[in-house]
């Protein structure tokens, strides 16, 4: 069996697999040194591929990368070792609502030991997801308490949990993207999403039907595909189940169509109630330790590979999409048992998806056809319809996390700054996403992490970040949005080589910034000795102040936030312009430097001083040094010149 460590490993490096990984890398993700984290490879190493259905690939000078050679082999290697596939997909930032949900939902004993087990994290980090947790419960009444034999629940009333999980997983994320591809007037519904999960939480949760925030939000959907069958005339097919045996399941449908019709006057045939029965027994019968646990890994493992099919085909991103993945398990799981006992629905949206989803309808027959569960059953376009719904979803979802994360900086006035602001959520909202509004003192580091673009209603070309600024003005004027979409489009657009023309510009303005006697080559440095002596080659009037005003003003900046682009490279820069002339001092450290405690070896260095007049070009240089710090190759070339020439050579021409 694998060890915690190792766990972790074949973790992350099944989660990038489609890349090399450096020991250094998995070093930071274990929280250990690279030597331990290479033993640890090297341990996995020894493992036959032949028993484990993949291997480690290790190039030297690249890292590690898993190579899967036998999905059958290698999903029952991950299953002996209790890491299935779902939790695989989940990225480590969702850790927190998975513990919710299992807290929450599940209400069953769970253990850390577990806990750490499945999510592949130390007991240290569990341990600080709990304490933000216990934060968020008590605003709640709710808390946290643990017992031998018992493990971790949340003590509390059962109205206070209710009042907590509407909040937390029902009243944002959730309810905003089933109003985006199945709002209340595509339904045409006489009751809101948001009412519906208050009876279905309400009811499941008093008979103690333990689903997941996942599994009520497919329900809600197919009581609100009831209602407009319903409504619209239409008739399911009788679907016969054990009443004795899952009686519970149809107290529970029959306790919630109860309620609708109290709310909007209108009866609902027994087929309708235990339709939605079927639905509860599917997710029981889910949780059973049986041959149907290893159908639903088999349909899981045949699900992900169709969805990295579609992917590669048509460039979406579904097969890493968790939510998608497991709305349509449930979906296909109660599909299969109706088609077992030759249960079919007609689907009052058929006419509606066909024409204004088609695409996406036929996406989904293709997604169908890769799927061996069904390939003995002939699906009608009814049914086909019902799976599109969940590809619809994913679809909208990955419009929303393609947005850009906008800061907006004003000057201190809040009347213009809130002016801009709502300004951009009018002509942008479905391009941009505005993280904050802060003033121009406000930045720092903190505001700026995830940023993609800046949008300041101030100047702020005197000062150099590692994403694109853009100025506008509180008005924003209407060529100042199409500037803004146009740069949003190049930005969203992978990334390409450097046009001719853009050298050209390049190549024009290179001389008017750079000089040979601005260029300096270190074995090794200290920062501030570093600093004052690039400092000082800018002193071209040889001014007894230049260097100590300048030198302060590169700090004033670097208190706002880092110039620090990446481990390699650093961009200090003055607050505000002190030169006539723009230039830009260059110094090459071939041991490196330490320039902060996050960035300990960096080895480029330009200080740009901007003009107090003009600095035309200046945008086309600092964005050829932002491109640099993805460019490894070229960072290890520039690293390698020996004299100025050859750096301008390298610098114009990658």
């Amino acid at each position: 069996m694998l060890g915690q460590k190792e766990k972790l490993i074949v973790n992350y490096l099944s989660q990038h697999r489609d890349r090399f990984v450096t020991s250094k890398e998995l070093a930071e993700h274990l929280s250990c040194s690279d030597r331990t984290a290479r033993t640890h490879i090297k341990s996995l190493m020894t493992y036959s591929p032949q028993k484990t259905g993949a291997q480690i690939i290790a190039k030297q000078g690249y890292g590690y990368q898993l190579k899967v050679i036998d999905d059958q082999k290698y999903l029952s290697f991950l299953s002996e070792n209790n890491k299935n596939q779902v939790r695989e997909m989940i990225d480590i930032n969702d850790r927190y609502h998975y513990i919710l949900n299992k807290l929450i939902f599940e209400q069953d004993k769970i253990f850390f030991d577990d806990l750490m087990d499945q999510l592949y994290v130390s007991r240290s980090t569990l341990s600080s997801d709990f304490k933000k947790i216990r934060k968020e419960l008590l605003k709640y009444d709710l808390r946290i308490e643990s017992r031998a034999n018992k493990g971790v629940f949340i003590k509390g009333s059962e109205h206070d949990k209710r009042r907590f999980i509407m909040d937390y997983f029902f009243s944002g994320r959730f309810l905003k993207n089933l109003h985006q591809y199945v709002s209340n007037d595509f339904f045409k519904l006489p009751i809101s999403f948001e009412e519906l999960t208050i009876i279905v939480l309400d009811e499941c949760r008093s008979e103690k039907l333990k689903l997941s925030d996942l599994m009520i939000q497919n329900l809600i959907v197919h009581i609100a595909l009831a209602i407009k069958r319903v409504t619209d005339g239409f008739e399911l097919s009788p679907i016969a189940i054990d009443s004795q045996k899952f009686d519970k399941e149809i107290i529970v449908a029959e306790r919630i169509f109860k309620r609708i019709k109290k709310r909007i006057a209108r009866d609902f045939p027994r087929e309708e109630i235990n339709y939605i029965a079927l639905h509860l027994i599917a997710k029981k019968s889910s949780e059973q330790p049986s041959k149907a646990k290893d159908g639903n890994i088999r349909m899981q493992h045949d699900l992900t590979e169709a969805l990295r099919k579609i992917d590669s085909r048509h460039g979406y991103h579904f097969a890493n999409d968790f939510t998608l993945i497991e709305g349509l398990l449930v979906h296909l799981e109660v599909l299969e048992e109706r088609l077992k006992i030759d249960v079919h629905l007609d689907n009052p949206l058929l006419t509606d998806i066909k024409e204004q989803y088609g695409s996406v309808f036929q996406l989904t027959k293709e997604l169908l056809g890769d799927l061996s569960a069904f390939a003995d059953y002939t699906l009608s376009d009814d049914e086909i319809a019902y799976i599109a719904l969940h590809l619809m979803a994913a679809l909208e979802r990955q419009k929303e996390e393609h947005k850009l994360n906008v800061l907006v900086i004003c000057a201190t006035g809040y009347g213009s700054a809130q002016m801009l602001k709502n300004r951009i959520k009018n002509e942008l909202s479905p391009y941009v996403h505005i993280v904050d509004l802060i003033g121009y003192y406000d930045i720092s580091n903190d505001k700026l992490q995830d940023i993609d673009l800046i949008i300041s209603s101030i100047d702020l070309s005197n000062l150099v970040f590692s994403v694109p600024v853009l100025t506008v003005s509180v008005f924003l004027k209407d060529e100042e949005v199409a500037q803004i979409k146009e740069k949003i489009l190049t930005l969203q657009s992978s990334p390409k080589k450097i046009k001719p023309e853009d050298e050209v510009a390049l190549e024009q303005v290179f001389d008017d910034y750079f000089s040979e006697s601005y260029f300096q080559i270190f074995d090794s440095a200290d920062k501030e000795e570093l600093l004052k002596k690039m400092v000082s080659c800018l002193n071209d009037k040889k001014d007894a102040n230049y260097t100590k005003c300048m030198l302060s003003l590169v700090h004033q900046r670097e208190e706002m936030s880092t110039v620090a682009f990446s481990d390699v490279i650093a961009v200090p820069h003055p607050l505000k312009a002190v030169d006539k002339i723009h230039k830009i001092a260059v110094a090459v450290i071939k041991k490196g430097i330490a320039w902060d405690k996050h960035f300990t070896n960096v080895q480029l260095v330009f200080l740009v001083s901007p003009s107090i007049y003009e600095n035309e070009g200046l945008p086309a240089i600092t964005k050829r040094i932002v491109d640099l710090t993805d460019q490894k190759e070229v960072q290890k070339k520039l690293l390698a010149s020996e004299s100025f020439e050859a750096f301008k050579e390298i610098f114009l021409s990658e």
